[in-house]
This record gives C-alpha cells, sequence and structure tokens, in this order.
C-alpha cells in the first residue's frame, strides 16, 4: 500500500515507492505479524508467498541493502547476551539455556515479588495472576463497565468489558495520551478511585484518566462512486488501560523491564516468543523463571529468516 501510494502521489509508476529513499528498522526475530488464521493465512501465502513485510512484491524490483545492527544496548552482560542470541537464532541447546536455568525461583520467594513484571504466553494466565494480585490489595474493587454500542465482537475488546480496579494496582496504558504524559505500554499506579473519576500516578507524577473510545471498522464497495467507503459498525468506550502485573509477552513486546518473571506455563506457542520474554530484562539478576526452560520451549520459523535472501547484505 504504501509503494503504491508513493507511485500514485509522486507521479512516478515506474519506481519502487516512487523513487523515495527508505530506511527501514526492524527485528524479524521476534514476534511475527499477527493473521487471522484459516483463509487470511491462506491468502497471504498464495498471493505473497507469505505474511511478513519482506514478501511484500515491491523489494523484488530494487535491492535494498542490509546492514545488521549488533550492539546491544539493553542488557550489557556478555553472557546474558550470548545466551539471548542462542535463542534469537533458535537453536539454543542446554549449555545455551544453563544461565536463564540457574535463576528458577517461585515468586513468593523472591524478597522483592511485588517489583516483578509477570510473563506469560496467554490472555488467560495473565488473567488469573492479575486476579490475584488484585485480590491482596486491601479494600473492596471499584468495577468500571464498558459502553458497547453496534456490533463490536467481544474477542476484539481491547481491554475488559468491566475493569476491576484498586487503590495501589499496577496497570498498563494502551492509548497514547494526546498531551504526552504517557504512550501505549506505560506502566502505572491507581493513585485515586471515584464513581466517574480514575487517577493514575506515572514517575510521581498524578494524573486524571478519561475514558477512550476504539471503533470497529467495516470496509466495503461503493459500485456507483467506484470507491472503497467505510462504516463504523460499533464503539467500545471504556478506560484505556488493562491490569499489569502479569502481561502477555506479546504486549510486552518493545519495553525493557527492571525485574521480569517469566511463566511460560504449558510452553510457547509462536516464533520469537521464548526470546522476547527474556530479552525484556536489562539483567540476568533481574530475572526469574518459574520452571527450567527446555529447547522446545524456543520457537523458530525459517522463513522468517528470508529478509537475507531478499536484502544482500552490505559490505562492511
Amino acid at each position: 500500500a504504501i509503494d503504491r501510494t508513493l507511485r500514485l502521489v509522486r507521479a512516478r509508476p515506474e519506481e519502487p515507492f516512487g523513487g523515495v529513499q527508505l530506511a527501514m528498522f526492524g527485528d524479524l526475530h521476534q514476534l511475527p505479524p499477527i493473521i487471522e488464521r484459516g483463509r487470511m493465512q491462506s491468502y497471504f501465502a498464495e498471493t505473497y508467498g507469505g505474511p511478513f513485510f519482506f514478501d511484500a512484491p515491491t523489494f523484488r524490483e530494487v535491492r535494498v541493502p542490509r546492514l545488521e545492527l549488533a550492539h546491544v544496548f539493553r542488557q550489557d552482560d556478555e553472557r546474558l547476551v550470548r545466551a539471548l542470541d542462542a535463542v534469537r537464532e533458535g537453536a539454543p541447546d542446554r549449555a545455551a539455556l544453563a544461565p536463564f536455568n540457574q535463576r528458577v525461583f517461585r515468586l513468593a520467594d523472591l524478597a522483592d515479588a511485588e517489583h516483578y513484571v509477570v510473563l506469560t504466553p496467554t490472555n488467560a494466565a495473565a488473567n488469573a495472576i492479575n486476579l490475584g494480585f488484585l485480590k491482596r490489595l486491601p479494600g473492596e474493587a471499584k468495577s468500571y463497565a464498558a459502553r458497547v454500542a453496534g456490533s463490536f465482537a467481544e474477542s476484539a475488546y481491547p481491554t475488559d468489558e468491566v475493569l476491576q480496579l484498586k487503590v495501589g494496582a499496577r496497570v498498563i496504558l494502551l492509548r497514547n495520551d494526546s498531551a504526552g504524559r504517557w504512550v501505549n505500554g506505560t506502566l502505572a499506579t491507581i493513585s485515586a478511585l471515584g464513581d466517574r473519576r480514575v487517577e493514575i500516578e506515572i514517575a510521581g507524577e498524578r494524573h486524571e484518566l478519561e475514558p477512550e473510545v476504539w471503533e470497529n471498522v467495516r470496509y466495503g464497495w461503493d459500485a456507483g462512486a467506484d470507491k472503497i467507503v467505510e462504516e463504523v459498525a460499533g464503539t467500545f468506550r471504556q478506560l484505556p488501560l488493562r491490569l499489569a502485573w502479569a502481561l502477555t509477552i506479546h504486549k510486552a513486546q518493545g519495553m525493557t523491564l527492571d525485574r521480569v518473571y517469566i511463566n511460560l506455563g504449558r510452553g510457547t506457542f509462536s516464533h520469537g516468543q521464548c526470546y522476547v520474554a527474556l530479552s525484556r530484562c536489562r539483567s540476568l539478576e533481574g530475572l526469574a523463571l518459574a520452571r527450567p526452560l527446555e529447547p522446545r520451549d524456543v520457537i523458530f520459523d525459517p522463513a522468517a529468516t528470508g529478509y537475507r535472501s531478499v536484502f544482500p547484505a552490505l559490505a562492511a
């Protein structure tokens, strides 16, 4: 879509991306794009050859050089960096997993357990952990119900239809703030609750939080106008947060955390999931696991490395 748009608006239809120079950044060894299973997966496979960005047809027309960045900024412990690299490449042996498996503890046995963010593969597991932590806080929880109008699938709700909150609860924010005070993914603490008012604390500053509206947009074809039209089929209005003592690994992607507790339960289910979970933490000392890692926990899709054949390495 970007390629076609740039060709059109720059009136240079024969040049990839309309002749615009691009610099692209990313890590295909992390979580893959989320594609609806079934028909959509088949469509991407049959039409493009796969779901990754480098499967776009325009990259067959131009040779984009690749430069792999080697300096790690989040961690400075070489032992940890080497272990993470082995997991990132999808082929760790037991020796590579040893530094992580020396960090197996029960969460209750950690002296500063309340400072850990629990990462787990599924929403169900994260929700159960969060409700357990919520119950331990003093006082009664207050409920905040969403307003759902029109057609909005429950599976697409961005947060709980009924949020249960207490003062002191750890939450994650789900929308960027227009004033720049927080972004999607910022961790905060509930500092005050009223019947219609919720205050959060971020880095020692308190802010009042307002509900946000998410739209379910449907697209259709207007034959008379010969164009695609959009229609708001439904809306979901709720406070833009959810409990965050525990997060899914998908939600934690991009975060840097000082204390991480990884509970993989029955295992991972997606390419790059184990690597993303382990690499959120700055240090081995801040990392703890509920159980030892097994090589089977590291799921790796070789198709994700297809970028190496599409983009030739830049000579040093």
